[in-house]
């Protein structure tokens, strides 16, 4: 905790706006989630009561899930910023999915809201502040590429359309509670963050290894949702949860077996990298 703290105030000391944009965005995040926790104890609470349906649990939850990978994102640039590039650029890519979701189904209010424009805002204006500057990008390069990790996210790239190309449509046409509140939309800005997380991962810039997690992560969560509400609106069916949670640990895996930052290999497929060039 202290050792946070101390690289806290270095970012604070070397790279002032930026860190005070950060603190701002992630105070602002918590600031909605105990709205939101204080709606779900207490329906009701500010005249909102909607966390308090189950019929909207799976989407609730995938909504949670999309803001947590922003903010995630956005607490690791407290630490050492300029490796955790990866982390700037997954803490953009749930808006990127949210707005790309609103524009496939032609509806505005899946991205249009005083709580996701706002910390998208903030989160897009973190970016252009961040402490690399014009080396943001230097860490990409083909020779870092796991190539294990991105036929996975190629694999699941299918299902995923699938599954985001439904809801798109059930978005753009189905006159229910679920569509009026855009969560459609945000289970296929959820598919498509997980793909941009999983091919970000793949690529490995500075702090890959966080992004893997939640690449991994977030389809494993899905499935263990829809298995404690199987009969929820949204919920995979019990095959297609068993397969997200496979997915994940299987990604998870093959990013942990992964040693060195340039052409990487399996651990025990030939050769030990030196310390230098272990990621």
């Amino acid at each position: 905790m202290m050792h946070l703290l101390r690289e806290m105030m270095h970012s604070l000391r070397t790279s002032p706006i930026f860190a005070v944009f950060v603190l701002l965005t992630l105070g602002w995040a918590g600031v909605i989630g105990l709205m939101v926790f204080l709606m779900i104890l207490q329906p009701g609470f500010m005249g909102m009561a909607h966390g308090t349906q189950p019929s909207h649990r799976v989407h609730d939850l995938t909504y949670g899930f999309l803001f947590g990978v922003a903010v995630l994102g956005m607490l690791a640039q407290l630490r050492r910023p300029t490796k955790n590039v990866a982390s700037m650029l997954m803490a953009l890519i749930p808006w990127v999915g949210l707005l790309l979701a609103a524009v496939l189904s032609t509806d505005a209010g899946v991205i249009r809201s005083a709580e996701r424009m706002s910390v998208a805002l903030l989160t897009v204006i973190v970016a252009l502040l961040h402490p690399s500057g014009r080396d943001f990008f230097r860490s990409f390069s083909v020779s870092r590429v796991n190539w294990v990790m991105l036929a996975l996210v190629i694999i699941a790239a299918v299902p995923l359309l699938v599954f985001a190309s439904t809801n798109i449509g059930l978005q753009r046409s189905v006159p229910d509670d679920h569509a009026a509140l855009g969560h459609y939309g945000f289970m296929a800005a959820f598919s498509f963050t997980i793909i941009g997380v999983g091919l970000l991962a793949s690529l490995r810039p500075e702090g890959w290894r966080l992004t893997a997690w939640v690449a991994g992560l977030l389809p494993a969560l899905l499935g263990l949702t829809s298995l404690l509400f199987p009969n929820v609106s949204s919920s995979l069916g019990l095959v297609w949860a068993l397969a997200a949670i496979a997915w994940g640990v299987v990604f998870v895996a093959a990013a942990k077996l992964t040693k060195g930052t340039e052409s990487p290999t399996l651990l025990g497929s030939g050769g030990v990298l030196s310390k230098s060039e272990r990621g």
